[in-house]
């Protein structure tokens, strides 16, 4: 674990090594390889022989290269937007790609839409009693139907690939007059896909994205703060801000272990707990949001859910470190009373907790108890609550949609069952 505090990026964006499995003197291919560069029309292309020369330089290049802890992409420095671009593999890098993603960034520095979070005045939500029937005679049920099965793609032309891998999470930019698209996928990329993108000669080849690399795991978080900042969250335990303005992606935390002291004074110094210890969810904590430096709830693959506070720079601190499963939490979603939260994961069972009575319970082993629970039978994939906070949502692998009226109401750590249970298959 060589945690080279300060070293130079440059390091990192070091040639990839060719495949050993190349041979000949020309070979075609028809799958898609490392060291492609120019493709033919049926998708097959040309690769020549590499010589013992070009191998004993990527071999030294190899050595060279600088790992840091948990695999990450940097020792925590900040990454700039050409940085963060050349960590990507050579076959998604042209020779344009930094400038066009200087090109998106100047376009979102003069986006003049509300922060998300502000206080300006919103429209009133209503709550789902309140929207049962219309004026029209129409219920609910037949609006909803009529719209899904009034969707339709706008123009065939907009699908873009915007990561290399499969997508773990997508976010939209806040602005209300420009498309922005983005996406985290399971090996650390996050593109920004500008759907609105008018092709042209220079950008036809991207279709308006601009990809990135600020992690080396799987992204499990990302979240638009304001028209500004966006927060990123891996599995390798390392958190993110996207900094418009500046044009950097800048490390606000990152879990370790307390084998070495040189992270010692950071607030998740220890937190790590070796191999099969992640960061499996985190959000923001919406009582905040709008302000560039988050609060975040994060859940681990240990079961446990603890409270991060961002908001000043030198007081970074942890305010509750609880234990709420014996196996990972793949969700975790406050109510908007702002005191009630729901976890769920793998041991199948959604949870419900105020967080007024969580503390720091590192080292000990008390749990805390729940408000009440329901039980889904499989793993849990997602428990959120609605907008009003009327309701709570559970997706499972049990292949079902579980709806709960006033779930946050319920006390005495009761077993609870579902209002409404949607299978699907």
């Amino acid at each position: 674990k060589n945690r080279a505090k300060g070293d130079s990026l440059a390091n990192l964006s070091g040639t990839t090594r060719k495949s050993s499995r190349l041979s000949g003197a020309k070979t075609k291919l028809i799958s898609l390889d490392y060291n492609v560069k120019d493709w033919n029309k049926d998708h097959s292309t040309i690769v020549q022989e590499e010589n013992a020369d070009d191998k004993d330089d990527d071999e030294d290049k190899e050595e060279e290269k600088v790992s840091f802890f948990k695999g990450r992409v940097s020792d925590g420095s900040d990454l700039s937007i050409h940085d963060a671009i050349h960590l990507n593999d050579s076959k998604w890098i042209r020779d344009n790609s930094v400038d066009l993603a200087e090109q998106l960034f100047n376009d979102l520095k003069t986006q003049a839409t509300p922060a998300c979070g502000s206080s300006e005045k919103k429209k009133k939500v209503n709550s789902p009693t309140s929207v049962v029937s219309t004026e029209d005679g129409v219920s609910l049920e037949e609006r909803v139907t009529n719209m899904v099965e009034g969707l339709s793609i706008d123009n065939e032309e907009w699908v873009a690939k915007v990561t290399p891998d499969r997508i773990y999470c997508v976010a939209t930019h806040p602005n209300e007059s420009k498309l922005i698209c983005c996406a985290g996928d399971k090996g650390g990329y996050v593109g920004l896909w500008d759907v609105d993108a008018v092709a042209t000669p220079e950008t036809d080849n991207n279709h308006g994205v601009s990809l990135f690399r600020p992690h080396s795991r799987p992204i499990c978080c990302l979240e638009w703060l304001n028209n500004h900042n966006m927060v990123s969250a891996s599995y390798d335990g390392s958190v993110r801000r996207l900094n418009v303005e500046k044009g950097v992606f800048e490390e606000i935390f990152a879990t370790y272990d307390d084998s070495d002291t040189t992270y010692l004074g950071d607030v998740g110094y220890g937190l790590d707990q070796g191999y099969s210890y992640w960061t499996q969810f985190v959000t923001t904590d919406h009582r905040y949001k709008g302000t560039s430096n988050p609060c975040l709830f994060v859940s681990t693959s240990f079961g446990e859910v603890f409270h991060l506070d961002l908001r000043v720079a030198e007081k970074k601190m942890i305010t509750f470190h609880e234990s709420v499963s014996d196996k990972k939490i793949n969700s975790v979603s406050l109510h908007p009373n702002g005191t009630t939260l729901a976890t769920g994961g793998l041991d199948g069972t959604v949870r419900l907790f105020d967080i007024r009575k969580f503390r720091d319970s590192r080292g000990s082993s008390r749990s805390p108890k729940p408000l009440c629970k329901q039980v889904a039978g499989l793993s849990i994939s997602s428990s959120f609550f609605s907008p009003s906070g009327k309701s709570l949502l559970t997706t499972s692998f049990a292949n079902k949609l579980d709806l709960t009226v006033d779930a946050h109401l319920k006390a005495g750590g009761e077993t609870i069952k579902t209002t409404h249970s949607i299978r699907h298959n």
